[in-house]
């Protein structure tokens, strides 16, 4: 049998205490190569620290110390890879939820960095922006398809159409963390002629891994002007986005410049879940220009 080490002995050669050793032996995880009758005391044989190597290896990756039990009194090596595959589903799952935290971490961050700098506000602005992820979804409500000069009509409609969206996401499996500063997306040829229909919604996705995780469509960077607005309704309770389109395509038809993709309606913060200033939502206008020289 070789050289038998005590239980103090073993537990130290493996970076264990002898507590932890003693419950891998009362689970029947580790059993002693020989147990003195007259004392009770433990021997363990070198060849069994690979036994506490994989135990110890199974933990790390989240095995418990029960599921270990069952492989090694199997012994089926079928049994070790249809283990690990579901812990490895788990972990990946648990990157993807961990991504998304640390993006939307970095979204609201960036995006309450831009309210500490208060942008200017109803000016046109050239910006050029950089390539971004888009999740899409459809427009589920019908009525919340076409923007309404009636503000408070049009937000009604529209946080209609964001509840079945969000249930949307959670039957498609879609992490609803993601769920937030859902903006509306108006396509090119529907912006030309001041057709202001959606053909969608979006949720911008700043992380890579989790755009492609989520099969998430592309942003092109380019020339935008952009336009913000610190309010969805004047005092009228007008629909501050329809104006904004508007000065937003004047701009473009004054200046001889061409709209060259799809119009982007990004949400920065809204109520309840940030007040500024009595405003209940700042939001940005996007639309995509080609500039003289390159035309």
């Amino acid at each position: 049998m070789g050289e038998l080490l005590t239980s103090g002995k073993m537990a130290e050669l493996n970076c264990i205490s002898k507590k932890t050793l003693r419950l891998y032996r009362e689970m029947g995880l580790l059993k002693p190569a020989r147990v003195d009758e007259a004392s009770g005391y433990c021997f363990y044989s070198y060849d069994q620290c690979s036994t506490i190597d994989m135990i110890q290896q199974l933990q790390t990756l989240g095995v418990s110390l029960a599921e270990v039990k069952e492989l090694l009194e199997g012994g089926d090596s079928s049994d070790v890879i249809a283990l690990l595959e579901e812990h490895r589903r788990a972990i990946d799952e648990e990157m993807l939820r961990l991504l998304i935290a640390r993006q939307n971490v970095s979204q609201l961050l960036s995006n309450y960095r831009r309210l500490m700098k208060r942008p200017l506000y109803d000016t046109v602005i050239l910006e050029h922006l950089p390539a971004r992820h888009v999740l899409t979804f459809d427009i589920f409500n019908p009525k919340a398809r076409m923007l309404d000069d009636d503000a408070v009509q049009f937000l009604e409609e529209w946080e209609l159409n964001l509840r079945y969206t969000k249930r949307h996401m959670q039957e498609q499996g879609i992490p609803l963390s993601l769920f937030h500063h859902v903006g509306c997306r108006i396509p090119k040829e529907n912006l030309e002629c001041r057709n202001f229909t959606f053909d969608a919604s979006f949720i911008f996705i700043d992380d890579g891994e989790v755009a492609r995780s989520l099969h998430a469509e592309e942003c092109p960077c380019g020339d935008y002007l952009t336009l913000y607005r610190p309010s969805y309704s004047d005092e009228g309770k007008r629909n501050t986005e329809v104006s904004g389109l508007n000065a937003l395509l004047d701009y473009v038809e004054e200046r001889g410049l061409t709209v060259a993709g799809d119009y982007y309606g990004e949400i920065i913060a809204e109520t309840p879940a940030f007040h500024y200033e009595g405003r209940e939502m700042l939001y940005k206008l996007e639309v995509p220009v080609l500039l003289d020289d390159e035309v």
